[in-house]
Protein backbone atom coordinates (compact mmCIF):
# COMPACT_ATOMS: atom_id res chain seq x y z
CA UNK A 1 0.00 0.00 0.00
CA UNK A 2 1.36 3.39 -0.89
CA UNK A 3 1.44 6.29 1.52
CA UNK A 4 -1.15 8.33 -0.36
CA UNK A 5 -3.63 5.44 -0.30
CA UNK A 6 -3.08 5.06 3.45
CA UNK A 7 -3.72 8.77 4.01
CA UNK A 8 -6.86 8.60 1.88
CA UNK A 9 -8.15 5.58 3.81
CA UNK A 10 -7.39 7.32 7.10
CA UNK A 11 -9.43 10.33 5.98
CA UNK A 12 -12.30 8.05 4.96
CA UNK A 13 -12.19 6.31 8.36
CA UNK A 14 -12.29 9.63 10.23
CA UNK A 15 -15.18 10.86 8.07
CA UNK A 16 -16.94 7.56 8.76
CA UNK A 17 -16.55 8.06 12.51
CA UNK A 18 -18.05 11.54 12.25
CA UNK A 19 -20.94 10.34 10.09
CA UNK A 20 -21.64 7.39 12.40
CA UNK A 21 -21.90 9.76 15.35
CA UNK A 22 -24.17 12.06 13.44
CA UNK A 23 -26.58 9.69 11.69
CA UNK A 24 -26.79 6.72 14.04
CA UNK A 25 -28.06 8.55 17.11
CA UNK A 26 -31.17 6.39 17.42
CA UNK A 27 -29.31 3.08 17.12
CA UNK A 28 -26.84 3.21 19.98
CA UNK A 29 -25.43 -0.33 19.67
CA UNK A 30 -24.81 0.00 15.93
CA UNK A 31 -23.17 3.39 16.46
CA UNK A 32 -20.78 1.97 19.05
CA UNK A 33 -19.84 -0.98 16.84
CA UNK A 34 -19.20 1.30 13.85
CA UNK A 35 -17.14 3.73 15.91
CA UNK A 36 -15.00 0.97 17.46
CA UNK A 37 -14.39 -0.69 14.11
CA UNK A 38 -13.55 2.56 12.33
CA UNK A 39 -11.37 3.69 15.23
CA UNK A 40 -9.32 0.49 15.06
CA UNK A 41 -8.90 0.93 11.32
CA UNK A 42 -7.86 4.56 11.80
CA UNK A 43 -5.39 3.57 14.53
CA UNK A 44 -3.81 0.90 12.32
CA UNK A 45 -3.53 3.31 9.40
CA UNK A 46 -2.03 6.03 11.59
CA UNK A 47 0.56 3.54 12.83
CA UNK A 48 1.33 2.48 9.26
CA UNK A 49 1.75 6.10 8.16
CA UNK A 50 3.94 6.91 11.15
CA UNK A 51 6.21 3.91 10.64
CA UNK A 52 6.48 4.64 6.92
CA UNK A 53 7.57 8.21 7.63
CA UNK A 54 10.11 7.03 10.22
CA UNK A 55 11.61 4.47 7.83
CA UNK A 56 11.75 6.91 4.92
CA UNK A 57 13.48 9.48 7.11
CA UNK A 58 15.96 6.86 8.32
CA UNK A 59 16.85 5.90 4.77
CA UNK A 60 17.07 9.52 3.66
CA UNK A 61 19.50 10.52 6.42
CA UNK A 62 21.66 7.41 6.18
CA UNK A 63 25.29 8.26 5.41
CA UNK A 64 26.57 7.11 2.04
CA UNK A 65 28.57 3.89 1.97
CA UNK A 66 32.07 3.95 0.47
Amino acid sequence: MTLDVAVLLLAVAVIGIVLACRFLRARRALRIVCMVLLSLIALALAGYIGLTLIFVEAIRTQPPTP
